[in-house]
């Protein structure tokens, strides 16, 4: 069976001078076969590099990656994965290549160019046993993956649902494309998961009552440095 394990772990912060953005970063193993879950900035990018290590890997031995939507701090640690399939949603290319949206940076298209990109939509069975979602609404074609696990179903949501609070009240935050899109998503998301990995936050469990909560302790993010607060 498919199995998913966080590389980095997503966090949600925020300061008076903007968001450090650090996103979930996921392995998913099935049959022999390795998918990266989207690949953060490029401040993580030693931390992601040794999260492989850690594990015997290099990018090379990743067969595919999968973005899951197109905001600066999935994207940009993608070209470490050069030798693998870029997974994306065709609507999401469109967007990318749309300069009227002031939510990416005219670069950001750049970031994928020469890349092996591969369109991908809702269905698509990746993997034995991981399959394409699509969730639109915070961006227009935003997808994640749902992974039968021996535990159950587990949902890698992007940014479709960042955080446990955004889970538990159906209502989506930030600012997202189409906020109509992005409240049925979450919708969605609740009803199809036993677990979820959100964007910005840690594992989340389906309880017996079918709320969700965190899955075991938190893990901490340590800050160094002069202007730690």
């Amino acid at each position: 069976m498919p199995t998913v394990a966080p590389l980095l772990n997503g966090y949600s912060l925020s300061s008076d001078q903007g968001n450090p953005a650090f996103c979930s970063i996921l392995l998913v193993e099935s049959e022999g076969r390795r998918i990266v879950f989207d690949f953060g900035h490029v401040g993580r990018r030693r931390a992601l590099r040794e999260a492989l290590a850690d594990r015997g890997l290099e990018p090379a031995d990743i067969d595919a990656v999968v973005l899951s939507h197109g905001h600066w701090d999935h994207v940009q640690n993608v070209d470490l994965f050069e030798r693998s399939p870029v997974l994306v949603h065709p609507a999401e290319l469109e967007f990318l290549a749309d300069q009227a949206w002031p939510q990416t940076p005219r670069w950001t298209s750049s970031v994928l160019a020469g890349l092996k990109l591969t369109e991908t939509a809702e269905g698509e069975e990746i993997l034995p046993g991981v399959r394409v979602l699509e969730l639109p609404g915070h961006t227009p074609g935003s997808i994640g993956l749902a992974v039968a696990t021996d535990e159950g179903t587990v949902v890698l949501t992007g940014d479709a649902v960042p955080t446990l609070d955004v889970l538990r009240s159906g209502e989506a935050s930030g600012h997202p494309i189409d906020r109509a899109q992005a409240d049925a998503s979450i919708a969605r998301i609740a009803a199809t998961a036993d677990f979820v990995h959100p964007g910005h936050d840690q594992l989340l469990r389906r309880r017996a009552n079918g709320e969700f909560e965190t899955a075991g302790a938190r893990v901490p993010l340590a800050f160094r440095g002069p202007g730690t607060v």
